[in-house]
């Protein structure tokens, strides 16, 4: 179990998702017209001890959905129907597998907001929370 298999493992759900065109592992601009979008990003992290011989570990990620909302492409109705439906399927997909197929001790369910924000077009945001724990030797 490690950071960068938790990380890894998400990404791979992120890209298992039939209501994403891609996902990418680092902040990117335009993805050549494909929405909706992920990007997955380490937001935060912290350790306590759980024992004398543990620690717990919380990797906490965000998942930033893009969804372009402009009256050339998808438009309003179109572009929060199409978010909906992507977070339907991610909170599935992590309700389905809370260790990550054993990357992790536990997931928590993912908390969420939405916003709007102007990017090269008119983009409906979507970012997830994603909280993962791991029990650790301290020994």
């Amino acid at each position: 179990m490690s950071l960068t298999n938790i990380q890894t493992k998400l990404l791979l759900k992120l890209n298992e998702m039939g209501t994403l065109k891609a996902a990418f592992d680092y902040p990117t601009g335009n993805p050549d017209g494909k929405y909706p979008f992920a990007v997955l990003t380490l937001r935060d992290g912290d350790a306590k001890f759980a024992s004398t011989t543990h620690n717990l570990r919380r990797q906490g990620f965000s998942i930033t959905v893009y969804q372009e909302q402009s009256k050339l492409g998808q438009g309003v109705e179109a572009a929060e129907s199409i978010t909906t439906s992507v977070l339907k399927e991610l909170k599935a997909a992590l309700d389905m597998d809370t260790t990550l197929s054993g990357n992790c001790k536990w997931v928590t369910p993912v908390s969420w907001n939405t916003t709007y924000v102007d990017r090269e077009l008119d983009t409906r945001v979507l970012e997830v929370s994603v909280d993962a724990y791991e029990i650790v030797n301290s020994l």
